[in-house]
């Protein structure tokens, strides 16, 4: 099978205008014509992850997040800097020969996708939806015991909240990634009467936003939000290609809670 056959199953199960505008997607490194035995689906390239594709013979790596790291900096000359992982990455994938394939935002917002998952994970009835997100209810309960079910559907040890303990949870919205970083995400899910956002990537002053705007959060990390549709992914395209080795790279949690 070749690659862009692959390429064609992705795009029919999150449509390409579901991406939003300017996004990075499709073919980031090798061609459409390579031929391909065995499917790599990672939410994050990271360097672990490229060498397990290698020792594992994946021809069609499918990720998430982007290959490379962002080269931009507002503090250091960019001249000071050489972004060794970057290096590392090119080093590689030359020596894997493998091609690249992003599928970001356009499976954020597919049905079945990213946060789909989340939302069914959390046992939320979906009804509406937030940019690259969605919103729905629960069964009546508290902040405190909303936050022990999230940590169990989603297997993380810990989570980062604001709100107070007591306060009802029945509306819930839900930002696979880094939606906890986006004030303007906070405010929608408010307006829309979410009472808690589940998301991932919080700052100091988005909490202090949310606090201000009465909003409950709780941030379980771009990892553990958006790993469940990476997995869900690799389940939908070995179904589709029986006769195609599909590979679940976990990028693992990033640190450790001490």
């Amino acid at each position: 099978m070749k690659a862009r056959d692959i390429a064609e199953i992705l795009e029919k199960l999150a449509p390409a205008n579901l991406a939003y505008e300017g996004e990075e997607m499709g073919f980031v490194v090798g061609k459409e014509d390579k031929e391909v035995k065995v499917v790599g689906v990672t939410e994050r390239p990271t360097v672990k992850v490229l060498r397990e594709a290698v020792n594992k013979k994946v021809n069609m790596l499918i990720v998430h997040e982007p290959l490379f790291q962002a080269k931009k900096s507002f503090l250091v000359d960019q001249s000071l800097l050489e972004y060794p992982p970057n290096k590392e990455r090119e080093k590689i994938i030359g020596k894997g020969g493998f091609c690249v394939y992003r599928f970001h935002s356009n499976w954020d917002d597919a049905e079945g996708g990213n946060n789909v998952v989340l939302a069914r994970l959390l046992r939320l009835k979906i009804t509406g939806r937030l940019p690259y997100g969605r919103i729905g209810e629960i069964s009546k309960t508290t902040l405190k015991q909303f936050c022990q079910m999230v940590k169990q559907s989603l297997r993380c040890k810990s989570v980062l909240v604001v709100g107070k303990d007591d306060i009802t949870v029945v509306r819930v919205a839900v930002v696979a990634g880094s939606g906890n970083s986006l004030t303007e995400i906070m405010e929608l899910a408010k307006r829309k009467g979410a009472d808690v956002l589940v998301s991932g990537d919080i700052k100091d002053s988005s909490a202090r936003f949310a606090e201000e705007l009465g909003l409950a959060i709780i941030d379980a990390g771009d990892y553990f939000t958006e790993n469940p549709g990476a997995r869900h992914l690799t389940e939908l395209l070995q179904k589709e290609l029986p006769k195609v080795k599909v590979l679940f790279l976990d990028p693992g949690q990033p640190w450790k809670v001490i």
